[in-house]
């Protein structure tokens, strides 16, 4: 009892097992998706996208029809509130089911904002969901796309956190889980906040080991265990990263993203994209904005 009668707080200990409480609390402090675009389709007969692979992570749901996906050789019928969320790099294909003369879908486009931590895309047990509240994504959906019209970036804020949120609700029941631990070592942290804060000058891995007071075979050896990959290749990708987002959300001339993004000139960057994203990053440009 209190002052305003039997009231009692519960902390609802029993609700999480101590590894879904701690990808629930992963989820929300570490996946930070920039989302790149996410529009509204209307298809008709022949529409078919062969299977390809692409540099982002790739968001597909069913609104009305038929369509027939596959992920990775795997292969599903998608109706209304059926959804296929594909991690970069992976192959997929999607079209009309057989029978079926008109869809309509919405697609999203995302990047990993960490890019040396795990890919949260990736962390689904199936590449297959469906929201459990249904209709109450659909509707997002259209606000989101609606309001993409008038503010980009107010949509892209919102898709971000609907993301979150399906893997919020996978998580719960134990269809999300992070495959790569966080990492221990304090040196790399300070490291990678470097990369991200200088990545737009001209620093290289000797700048990063000696910020971390490293010598720079120690420093890469480290970098290595610890992250995956080399600290050349983490500081490039995060430069890349930066750029498709410049591309995806401003016309600035290509000279102006390759310096805003680190890269010495416009030749080097667009020789960098090309063979990170398979395509120029004026083709990215138009490919992103469904143009």
């Amino acid at each position: 009892m209190n002052e305003f009668g039997d009231e009692r707080k519960l902390k609802l200990e029993g609700l999480l097992d101590p590894e879904t409480a701690e990808t629930a609390a992963r989820i929300i402090l570490d996946a930070e998706p920039i989302v790149l675009g996410i529009t509204f389709w209307n298809c008709f007969r022949p529409w078919n996208v062969p299977e390809r692979r692409i540099c982002d992570n790739f968001f597909f749901l069913t609104v009305s029809g038929e369509e027939r996906v596959t992920v990775n050789g795997e292969e599903r019928i998608l109706r209304r509130g059926d959804a296929m969320i594909v991690p970069e790099f992976i192959p997929h294909s999607f079209g009309l089911a057989d029978g079926c003369g008109a869809s309509q879908h919405f697609i999203a486009h995302a990047l990993t904002g960490d890019v040396a931590g795990a890919n949260p895309f990736g962390c689904f047990a199936s590449p297959f969901l469906h929201p459990e509240h249904t209709e109450a994504v659909l509707t997002r959906l259209e606000t989101i796309v609606a309001v993409r019209n008038t503010s980009p970036d107010a949509a892209q804020s919102a898709m971000k956190q609907l993301f979150k949120e399906l893997m919020l609700e996978e998580a719960r029941a134990g269809r999300f889980r992070f495959s790569v631990p966080r990492r221990n070592d304090g040196r790399i942290a300070l490291a990678l906040a470097y990369i991200n804060a200088n990545f737009a000058g001209c620093i290289a891995v000797a700048d990063i080991a000696a910020h971390v007071r490293l010598g720079e075979v120690q420093f890469r050896k480290l970098f290595r265990r610890e992250v995956g990959m080399s600290p050349a290749a983490c500081l490039q990708r995060t430069r890349l990263v930066h750029a498709a987002r410049l591309l995806a959300r401003y016309d600035l001339p290509l000279a102006e993203v390759a310096e805003q993004s680190g890269f010495s000139n416009e030749c080097y960057f667009s020789t960098a994209f090309r063979a990170a994203f398979a395509r120029t990053p004026g083709q990215y440009r138009r490919y992103i904005r469904g143009r």
